[in-house]
């Protein structure tokens, strides 16, 4: 280690109200996307934060830094679509330096991926999830707000990118699939297939109402158990035994596969308790829970002079706003929470 490593101030670890140990942060790094996809942008547009309000790469770092002082040991590069800050493989090498060093990981909408690949694996991230939700190109570009040409271009990258990092033999690969009834529901059969022959984990997740701004259309709600009933249709689904860090899905393999499948039940079946996470939006906003309206606004302190324990107990005032459990459930349900685009999920 040299002297310029930068080294988390020891503290006392993350816990909220309820004993769960917070030790994964979700850091929005940019609002902007480069596509428009129908579940998480209104369908007016959102303007684009101005760039003095989003974080800049040394104040990205230093909640990080501040983060893992706290025990925080997992770290997810979100968005917008992250690897459109220009800036990010910056970012990448400061956190790859801090000491413990987190699990670096990233969620990309794989447009990008090929042409990023190379500095991912420099520098050390370890999985990548890539948020595709039919495999169809054509309905790719209805869901995506690209149109069916733009959406058949877009749709090759996406690929080609998730077959980059399946050879690379370095990187975990998730799919991530937004279940949405009525659009992709006849593709959850086939995704599942992709895990017989391919080593990646496919993560079927519910539709959510998630963000003020997004109109929820309850009649596109799809169920994690409807989906499971589907994938049991190409055979015995086993269920895969729980890991330390795990996240909220219920992992399955098929038999034979060299992947697995999970099914995320955000609305029909609660993961609230085992949730470990907080969540850091592209302008600041340090948010306890996906649906819920409180968010402490880091920026205050970031460019007020505020010291780093002052920071550490602003991530600890955000673990003790952390609720219980949410309230949202497929028949009672608001849109609520930070814009989707800006908070990354």
């Amino acid at each position: 280690m040299t002297s310029s490593t930068p080294k988390a101030a020891p503290g006392a670890a993350l816990y909220d109200g309820f004993g769960r140990r917070l030790h994964y942060l979700r850091m929005s790094v940019t609002d902007r996307c480069n596509l428009s996809c129908t579940y998480c942008m209104p369908q007016q547009g959102l303007a684009k934060l101005p760039q003095g309000q989003i974080l800049t790469l040394e104040e990205l770092a230093r909640v990080a830094r501040v983060a893992v002082g706290l025990g925080v040991d997992k770290i997810r590069l979100t968005g917008g679509e992250p690897l459109l800050r220009r800036d990010l493989k910056s970012l990448l090498a400061r956190l790859s330096a801090l000491e413990p060093r987190p699990d670096l990981r990233l969620t990309t909408n794989g447009r990008l991926l090929t042409d990023n690949l190379a500095m991912l694996l420099e520098l050390g991230v370890s999985t990548v999830n890539i948020s595709l939700d039919t495999l169809d190109p054509q309905r790719y570009g209805a869901i995506t707000g690209l149109g069916v040409e733009e959406g058949a271009r877009a749709f090759a990258q996406v690929w080609a990118g998730i077959q980059a990092a399946l050879k690379s033999g370095r990187l975990a690969v998730k799919l991530n699939v937004v279940l949405l009834a009525g659009v992709n529901e006849d593709q959850i059969a086939g995704f599942a297939r992709l895990t017989l022959t391919l080593p990646l984990a496919v993560r079927f997740i519910e539709y959510m109402p998630v963000g003020r701004q997004t109109g929820f259309l309850p009649q596109r709600f799809l169920a994690a158990e409807q989906a499971l009933a589907i994938i049991r249709g190409l055979g015995d689904l086993q269920p895969l035994p729980a890991r330390p860090g795990d996240g909220p899905a219920q992992r399955y393999a098929l038999p034979g596969a060299q992947g697995e499948l999970g099914v995320i039940g955000a609305l029909s079946s609660h993961f609230c308790a085992t949730c470990n996470r907080l969540r850091l939006s592209a302008e600041g906003l340090l948010v306890p829970c996906l649906f819920s309206g409180q968010a402490l606004d880091l920026k205050a302190i970031l460019r007020g002079g505020g010291s780093d324990g002052e920071l550490a107990q602003a991530l600890r005032a955000a673990a003790a706003q952390k609720p219980r459990h949410h309230l949202q459930t497929p028949l009672d349900h608001r849109p609520s929470g930070c814009q989707m685009s800006r908070l990354g999920g």
